[in-house]
């Protein structure tokens, strides 16, 4: 999860985001929006109702019978917030094979190497690694340029990655994220990885049902 939503109605969002119906389900350190002006006010009951922020990192809107404009434009701007937050919090680092020197790519094939958990998503020419809040991008056009064989290069990324993404359903499933984001796509690994993680989290805490 990335973000709670609270709120006495349904919202159509993102399985990214936890919807609840109260404070007390909410996920602490995650960034919070509350829906509903009575909602708010028994919660802060001296919020200043022109500010969208409450207090540090908890926002909150109308109701869509309240007012659905400003509801949807403020469900729009949290939304964006959350992920445009999230692609900021990681490092980019684009690996240069022709202006970087040698040392350099040294360092960082080392650094990937020591990565734990390594997410790729590859789409067209470009590869991206994810680990450890920093995203590592390849272009493979690159790759055959500098007189590399990208079959092997490819094969040596996928025997160091915990998983490897390069199916179209990928980019359909993160679509909407990607478009949020402006194209953006090498946010991909990092959001499998956050939701790989919590299905992880989910399944260890999973208690069978015994007859």
């Amino acid at each position: 999860m990335i973000a709670n939503i609270v709120s006495k109605n349904s919202v159509s969002v993102s399985h990214d985001f936890n919807v609840v119906d109260s404070m007390d389900k909410i996920i602490h350190g995650l960034p919070t929006l509350i829906i509903g002006i009575d909602l708010t006010e028994s919660l802060y009951p001296d919020f200043n109702v022109l500010d969208i922020c409450v207090e540090d990192n908890v926002y909150w809107t109308f109701k869509k019978t309240e007012k659905r404009d400003n509801y949807n434009n403020d469900l729009n701007w949290f939304i964006t917030k959350v992920y445009s937050d999230l692609l900021n919090e990681t490092s980019y680092v684009f690996i240069d094979l022709i202006q970087y020197k040698k040392q350099t790519l040294i360092k960082i094939i080392r650094k990937i190497h020591n990565l734990k958990n390594i997410v790729t998503f590859v789409h067209n020419n470009m590869v991206y690694l994810y680990g450890e809040k920093i995203i590592f991008g390849l272009d493979l056009k690159l790759v055959k340029y500098m007189g590399m064989d990208v079959t092997k290069i490819k094969h040596k990324i996928k025997n160091i990655s915990n998983d490897f993404l390069n199916s179209k359903e990928i980019l359909i499933e993160y679509k909407d994220i990607v478009d949020t984001l402006n194209g953006k796509i090498r946010i991909i690994p990092y959001l499998y990885s956050i939701r790989n993680e919590q299905n992880n989290i989910t399944s260890f805490f999973h208690i069978p049902r015994t007859n």
